[in-house]
């Protein structure tokens, strides 16, 4: 049996630290271990010469706008070299020879790369690395896409970190989160089973006013970008609420989400809409959504 970490290493600490915080919040060690190795990646991609190269997307950024959520990947947009695979796991392991002090050791060696084609939705590049936190081995993935457009452009994002500190990097504005997500929701129909989509966008208008002229104007970026027609979502998902709610109701369970969002996927749908529909509109207004009063004022 290997014997736990000793705090005398900042490995030991880290490792016992967020063995700790897990316990408190009640979440799973190995989730936490997960999310502080990708923490530790886009600190070191802060670092270093590519940081304006890459702009944050996804799960992790989810944590500089809501609560943060499990995931195992990173997801970049990238911009300025090929795609390619070999030049992004040069780069990857560029990143990942970084020196800072958090306890994490990434195995370069261990950098592979592949193509992803994820139906129409995304392409690019993942890249898988390994890493050693104390005696925790640990695997993540970093998405790189490419060509996707960011209205009006990427913003400056503090990145809460689990142990403390933040990680300042570019990122995606919240209203292009909003966008890509809501605009997924409507390409994809009742037939849609990314029940995360549907969280984020819950969470965000939960916690961020949001100014509708900029929301719609990113949706209409999304749209024109991927070649679909905007059309308010309870239109598009109409019907789906009652049909979804078994399978909804297991990936809340799986995800843990009993505390932070509605049991019923009818209620989540219909916040959703709400806070939605009005940008999906033919004339939005200069009308900010107020996430206290949840509404458009």
């Amino acid at each position: 049996m290997t014997p736990r970490p000793t705090r005398d290493t900042p490995a030991g600490r880290a490792y016992n630290d967020l063995r700790n915080l897990a316990r408190r919040q009640g979440r799973d060690v190995a989730e936490y271990l997960t999310m502080y190795t990708l923490e530790g990646f886009l600190a070191r991609l802060a670092l270093s010469t590519q940081a304006g190269d890459f702009v944050l997307k996804g799960g992790v950024l989810m944590a500089a706008f809501a609560d943060r959520r499990p995931t195992r990947d990173i997801d970049l947009l990238a911009s300025g070299f090929a795609n390619e695979i070999a030049e992004c796991e040069g780069r990857v392991r560029d990143i990942a020879n970084i020196p800072f002090d958090d306890g994490l050791t990434f195995d370069r060696s261990s950098v592979k790369g592949e193509f992803i084609r994820d139906e129409a939705d995304y392409t690019g590049v993942r890249v898988h690395i390994s890493a050693t936190l104390a005696s925790a081995q640990l695997g993540i993935h970093v998405d790189i896409s490419f060509g996707d457009p960011i209205w009006p452009g990427p913003t400056e994002t503090d990145l809460p970190r689990l142990l403390g500190g933040t990680v300042q990097l570019l990122g995606y504005p919240d209203h292009m989160v909003l966008a890509e997500k809501l605009v997924t929701a409507i390409q994809r129909g009742t037939a849609n089973t990314r029940w995360r989509d549907f969280v984020d966008v819950y969470a965000i208008a939960e916690g961020r006013p949001i100014a509708q002229r900029d929301l719609r104007k990113s949706l209409a970026t999304v749209a024109l970008h991927r070649g679909a027609n905007l059309r308010p979502l309870a239109q598009a998902l109409a019907g789906m609420a009652e049909a979804a709610q078994p399978q909804w109701a297991a990936w809340r369970r799986r995800q843990r989400l009993d505390g932070t969002t509605p049991e019923k996927f009818q209620d989540l749908l219909d916040a959703v809409i709400r806070f939605a529909d009005p940008a999906l509109g033919d004339e939005p207004t200069s009308r900010a959504w107020n996430p206290q009063r949840r509404e458009w004022l």
